[in-house]
């Protein structure tokens, strides 16, 4: 491969960061790999480097001792020209956050090239510790960064200083432009993830280069792993500046006597360094070297007895500190975080970071320098774990997947089309997808974002962008149907609007929309209110009870109340009751078998045609009765019944209007039902939510009864709907290609399988910060905004979304308010619920609590 390196600091330059991408370009090189690295001038540079392009800064300009550089137009152009001359180039690879790195990401998009960022620093300290003005120079370093990089406007809320939370605006919108973004530490992972980080993490030690740690080690003196009696020889490898916090170790130095410090390394602090070995009568015990190569500092480790590293809240790892391991150099340290860093039994870390646990530290350690020889041991256990040579390959393993994923991009074939592992003969992916549907889809979205399955035999296609997915709802991919869909239901329902396509499927919705518009929403509101609190009055206290099956009874209750309100409707309502769920979980299977499979379910078909008849019977004799009756009483079967269409003069006919009832119904009790037993499972789960909610019922409902006023006078049990909406969206959804249809570049074919799945979607990363967190707040105004708008898939997208949206959600909303205002469901502690897919939409398993009057 050929690797593009973008770093802000000149490789003839010293510092870890430096350091680190010295190594890393080493490693590269050494695999096999060509590498030409983009960065920033320095006067330091003398020798020519053939692979080395430097790019321009602003004159006069530089920040820390080092030169600043603009993503400018001649930037631009000089990238460019070195992508054509030296080109292709495969992978870039940004080491930084500024300038150059900027230039670097803006050139990958332009390209068409997959970004890794690998974050080395803690931009936040460093700011907070080296600029005079922290807060403003951090606000300006985000307003400038942002200009060139697209910045989201709120974080992650974190407890830390307004210069830390302006410094990681800029640090998390940075990483978030790339496609993978690599740090060399968990900890430092984990504070990327606590400030809302949605890209993929991987974390990948920073290395020492092998060929220098060999010369090194030849060089090292036999008595190197003896300790001395006195003095104690400590070293000091790093930047002379505020938060490596030099002046302090010079003072725990003067604090200890029968130790010396060498100290190697430049900075802004190496005037005041002098100046206080000068006040502290130090010449003779405190010699500072400068700057240094990195091999004459592994030299040095291999002459010193312990490496004191006092930096506290700044390093993510600390290139010393893996110097020291490597040479088996004990360390003292401050910062908890950088155990990670330091094997257990390699050194000694301090009390708290102050002077004098530094000095205690290190007075210990003159008292009893024997306490060295274990710890060298211990260190060489670890000794070759840091050398480039054996992290290269994680690093090309990140690189290789990427590359990987790009050329699934670009496939314009249905060759260049992953297929999802697991594949069985003859029954392909089905069994998974019945088996453990919902990590199934939610693995795909890894693989690319088209991804082949097989269902059977048959392949389908599994799109995991809401882009492509929009390509499909909106009609730009082509034309589809769901006639494989409509086969698996044609016995209960022949000829509904979710099966039709084209022109009928246009004329459907626009026949039944007036059963769903707002007038007769509030209709149905009074209805379903009043159903609520009669339901939930009714509920039993201090006995087990299954609220899986109160959903199911009451959105039933609901939504036969409000399809039908007449008398000579009561059979049919029983009918649906008895039959409904049953069948709905008949058309997954159906749906999902192989034809040859399910052929063989002989006794299933029969009863599934027996009760698909039955049902069909009792609501076809109702709407007949509707028909004689020949009025309004207002409900959803009196809408349909009387409406005409303005445009064509058509009137649904019974069959039509059996087949939209029925699939009202089958919504309500497959995703209505199902969505409403999951807010209450996760109200009941998460004790915050619970307790929140509960305030606001208290506020406003009080002890009843739910009004339909309400819908709107509780926000805080809106957010946690559209929560469960997200987390317990529907798992699949599938069409059939009619004709060849186009789509991220990719021709299917006529008759192609295309399945797509909301859950999958509000479940990557990508698209919601810690999808796997349960967090009605991501609603909230300020926080919405982070969310891709088409990212949000409950109700499906285009011509395929759901009319029926607003009267599941009024529904879900007042059930919820009656039973929370007056009961307080105790789960049972030994049941772990978990998700069924017998229908589109998850639903549990089971909820068995026994309610308490509140």
């Amino acid at each position: 491969m050929h690797v593009a390196l973008f770093t802000d600091f000149h490789p003839a330059t010293l510092g870890g960061i430096q350091t680190s991408v010295n190594a890393l370009r080493r490693g590269l090189e050494r695999a096999g790999h060509r590498v030409t690295v983009f960065a920033a001038p320095t006067p330091e540079s003398t020798e020519p480097d053939p692979d080395l392009v430097v790019l321009s800064a602003l004159a006069g300009v530089r920040v820390n001792g080092f030169a600043m550089v603009l993503p400018t137009p001649d930037n631009t152009r000089r990238i460019d020209a070195a992508f054509a001359d030296r080109g292709p180039i495969d992978i870039v690879h940004l080491q930084t956050t500024y300038g150059v790195a900027i230039a670097g990401l803006r050139a990958a998009r332009r390209h068409g090239i997959p970004v890794v960022q690998t974050v080395h620093s803690r931009d936040d300290s460093f700011i907070q510790h080296t600029s005079p003005t922290p807060y403003l120079s951090a606000l300006a370093v985000r307003l400038l960064h942002g200009r060139f990089v697209p910045h989201r406007k709120t974080l992650s809320h974190s407890a830390e200083s307004r210069t830390a939370r302006q410094a990681w605006h800029t640090m998390v919108n940075h990483a978030r432009a790339a496609d993978r973004v690599i740090v060399p530490t968990e900890h430092f992972a984990d504070r990327f993830r606590a400030h809302g980080l949605d890209r993929p993490i991987r974390v990948i030690s920073n290395g020492i280069d092998d060929e220098l740690l060999d010369m090194a080690r030849s060089a090292r003196p036999a008595t190197a792993s003896t300790p001395t009696a006195a003095p104690l020889r400590v070293l000091w490898c790093g930047r002379l500046s505020p938060e490596k916090r030099i002046l302090d170790a010079i003072e725990a130095v003067r604090r200890t006597p029968g130790c010396t410090l060498d100290v190697y390394g430049t900075g802004d602090q190496e005037a005041a360094a002098r100046a206080a070995i000068v006040a502290g009568g130090l010449a003779d015990r405190v010699r500072l070297h400068g700057g240094v190569p990195q091999l004459d500092c592994l030299t040095a480790m291999a002459a010193h007895d312990v490496l004191l590293f006092p930096s506290s809240g700044f390093d993510t790892q600390g290139m010393a500190l893996l110097e020291a391991v490597a040479m088996g150099l004990p360390v003292v340290y401050c910062d908890p975080d950088l155990a990670e860093t330091v094997p257990p039994g390699g050194g000694v870390r301090t009390r708290d970071p102050s002077v004098a646990s530094i000095a205690a530290a290190l007075r210990d350690l003159v008292a009893d320098p024997a306490q060295l020889i274990p710890m060298r041991k211990a260190l060489s256990e670890y000794a070759d774990t840091a050398l480039q040579s054996r992290l290269i390959a994680q690093v090309t393993a990140e690189y290789a997947e990427l590359t990987a994923a790009r050329g699934a991009d670009r496939a314009a074939s249905l060759a260049g089309i992953p297929t999802a592992p697991g594949r069985l003969p003859l029954l392909g992916h089905s069994l998974a997808a019945l088996r453990g549907a919902l990590p199934f889809v939610a693995s795909l979205a890894e693989i690319g974002p088209i991804v082949r399955i097989y269902l059977g035999p048959r392949p389908a296609y599994v799109l995991t962008t809401p882009e492509l997915i929009r390509e499909v709802g909106f009609g730009d991919a082509g034309s589809f149907h769901r006639d494989e869909l409509r086969d698996a239901m044609h016995e209960v329902i022949r000829g509904a609007s979710n099966v039709l396509s084209g022109t009928p499927h246009e004329v459907r919705r626009r026949m039944i929309a007036p059963a769903l518009r707002q007038r007769r929403l509030a209709e149905y509101t009074a209805v379903a209110a009043d159903l609520a609190n009669a339901w939930a009055d009714a509920l039993p206290a201090d006995r087990p009870l299954n609220l899986v099956d109160e959903a199911h009874r009451l959105v039933l209750d609901t939504i036969s109340a409000t399809l039908f309100t007449a008398d000579f409707g009561a059979d049919a309502k029983r009918e649906v009751r008895a039959n409904v769920p049953w069948l709905l979980g008949q058309v997954i299977q159906r749906a999902a078998l192989p034809q040859a499979v399910q052929r063989l379910r002989v006794v299933a078909n029969r009863r599934f045609a027996a009760k698909s008849a039955a049902l069909r019977t009792q609501i076809a004799a109702v709407v007949a009765e509707y028909r004689r009756a020949d009025r309004d009483f207002h409900d959803v079967l009196s809408a349909l019944v009387r409406h005409t269409d303005p445009d064509t003069g058509a009137r649904l006919s019974d069959e039509e209007i059996v087949d939209e009832l029925i699939l009202m119904l089958a919504a309500g009790v497959g995703s209505t039902a199902s969505i409403m037993a999951w807010v209450w499972h996760e109200t009941m789960r998460n004790r915050d939510i619970g307790d929140e909610l509960r305030r606001e019922l208290d506020d406003f409902v009080g002890a009843g009864p739910v009004r339909p006023d309400h819908l709107v006078a509780l926000p805080y049990l809106r957010l946690v709907v559209l929560e469960t909406l997200r987390f317990w969206g529907p798992w699949v959804s599938t069409q059939t290609a009619d004709g060849p249809v186009t789509l991220g570049g990719v021709t299917l074919p006529d008759g192609a399988t295309v399945v797509y799945s909301p859950y999958l979607v509000h479940h990557t990363e990508r698209y919601y910060p810690a999808p796997e967190t349960f967090d009605p707040d991501r609603w909230f105004a300020g926080r919405v905004e982070e969310i891709d708008k088409k990212a949000i898939l409950p109700f499906g997208v285009g011509a395929r979304h759901c009319p029926g949206n607003n009267f599941a959600v009024m529904t879900i909303t007042l059930a919820t308010a009656a039973l929370f205002a007056r009961w307080r469901p105790e789960p049972d502690p030994g049941y772990r619920v978990r998700p069924t897919t017998l229908d589109f939409v998850p639903s549990p398993s089971k909820l068995p609590v026994v309610l308490h009057r509140r």
